[in-house]
């Protein structure tokens, strides 16, 4: 057995990953700071590429009585029309984060992983051979010998910092308030309701957090963030929201709030040898329409199961570089879709005739088409150059006829290994990938036409590795390319 996976940090990234570690018997173990679940996050939404991230690793079940499906989606709070994703797409759904993170602590968890509270990364050295790892608990230090190091540590990462890994900040700078209110949403004035660009340049947004109690965040621009000893109060709160929404905001208790912001961030590289970073320990950006969480959940399921197959002895050569080289892009491309966006919300002198223009863009197919799969996430493509699709994107969230009977494409994945969908209809005559089948599961299915190909190689994370004829010759090498040498 290999020495552990330490993960710091035990936010959504570092969890999700300990759960796609746990599915290939991979042991971790989360090193979270705080003492227990604060329930204070900024995140109130999971787009469409999220929602079927969960779903492909059945967890989205767990999660239902916390959702309410979100009618649209936006460009800089301009909504775009959604009916290119209907019957092929889920749609995204409001979430509070903790609800996210409890469930995927229990399915992490349940695949064995460890989560200890109050204990935090304070030092580490690497070896050829795995991760010596200093933990503070308390007042105690000790040592833990690991496989792998992995910072999901937050923007402020200690990993990142220790690393030497650079972090550099580009766009305009912004800082908001986030705070759960004692009011109900139906309660407050409509104007305080759901998300809005506001006229005098920023964003303002709330959400049902229970019943009776409310979700609210501000974001203003230009504005630098005061110190960490500046404790935000609610009459700040208030200021900023009146500012907004030039109407006086009621003045009910507030259970908590904090300050965020600050310029979109992405690291040089997201591996230091043996030491890798993910969600914002890698980058770091303001949230619209939940490409942020998009990113981390991407991150960690791109690298749990390429961890796994190099601690399982069938990892080809180099397939862990591939980490950085497919999700640094991806980081960079988010950064630069959100200051984008951010762009066309202030100055509000210089923008509103911009958006007038984005306005009426967005009534050409292409462009929202082009606009929505951006901002959902839909867009990430690992193709190499020439490929035709769907190779590199994720396959449709359509249904599936299998020998197992009703199913969908989500199911099929649910294992996170491998897939070999042959949808001929008729099965192929020998089983093309049976030298990979520790790795690599074959599913025979009825034809699919959204999916428009007759069989599809499809890797642990969702993306297609190759599509074609199930007996084409160009598919053992792809498959040596992804899940190594066939087994004798």
């Amino acid at each position: 057995m290999s020495d552990p996976v330490i993960i710091a940090g035990g936010g959504p990234a570092g969890l999700m990953l300990a759960h796609e570690l746990g599915l290939w018997g991979i042991d971790s173990i989360v090193l979270e700071r705080l003492p227990s679940r604060s329930g204070r996050s900024v995140g109130q939404a999971v787009n469409t590429t999220v929602v079927e991230l969960l779903d492909q690793r059945g967890l989205l079940g767990g999660l239902e009585r916390h959702t309410t499906p979100v009618q649209g989606t936006h460009f800089s709070l301009l909504w775009l029309d959604m009916a290119p994703l209907e019957g092929r797409h889920q749609p995204a759904l409001l979430l509070a984060q903790e609800y996210l993170e409890k469930e995927l602590e229990r399915h992490a968890l349940k695949r064995g992983a460890e989560v200890r509270y109050g204990h935090e990364l304070a030092g580490y050295t690497q070896d050829e051979f795995g991760v010596g790892v200093t933990v503070r608990a308390g007042e105690e230090t000790y040592e833990l010998r690991g496989s792998y190091l992995v910072g999901a540590d937050g923007e402020d990462s200690v990993v990142r910092a220790l690393s030497g890994i650079t972090f550099s900040g580009t766009g305009p700078v912004s800082c908001g308030l986030v705070a759960d209110v004692e009011i109900d949403i139906q309660d407050l004035p409509e104007i305080h309701r759901g998300a809005r660009f506001c006229p005098v340049g920023g964003l303002y947004s709330s959400v049902p957090v229970e019943p009776g109690v409310s979700r609210v965040i501000t974001a203003e621009f230009d504005t630098d963030l005061p110190g960490p000893s500046v404790e935000p109060t609610a009459a700040e709160l208030r200021r900023a929201i009146e500012r907004l929404n030039d109407t006086p905001f009621p003045d009910v208790p507030v259970r908590w709030i904090r300050r965020y912001g600050g310029p979109s961030r992405v690291a040089e590289t997201y591996q230091a040898e043996r030491v890798f970073l993910v969600g914002d320990a890698a980058h770091t950006f303001y949230p619209l329409a939940g490409l942020r969480m998009n990113l981390v959940l991407q991150d960690a399921v791109n690298l749990g199961w390429k961890l796994a197959a190099d601690l399982l002895g069938w990892a080809p050569p180099n397939l862990l570089d591939t980490y950085t080289a497919e999700r640094r892009p991806q980081g960079l491309r988010a950064a630069a879709a959100t200051d984008t966006q951010l762009a066309l919300i202030h100055p509000v002198e210089k923008v509103a005739p911009v958006r007038a223009l984005m306005a009426e863009l967005l009534k050409f197919p292409d462009t929202n088409r082009y606009l929505l799969e951006l901002s959902t996430g839909l867009d990430v493509s690992y193709a190499p150059e020439g490929a035709a699709t769907p190779v590199g994107r994720r396959l449709p969230h359509v249904p599936l006829v299998t020998e197992a009977g009703a199913g969908s494409v989500a199911s099929v994945l649910h294992a996170g290994r491998g897939v070999f969908l042959d949808l001929t209809g008729s099965g192929s005559a020998a089983n093309p990938v049976a030298a990979w089948a520790d790795r690599v599961d074959l599913v025979a299915a009825e034809p699919v036409a959204e999916i428009g190909a007759s069989a599809v190689l499809v890797r642990p994370d969702g993306h297609v590795a190759w599509a074609g004829e199930p007996g084409d010759a160009t598919l053992r090498p792809v498959l040596e390319q992804w899940f190594g040498t066939p087994r004798a």
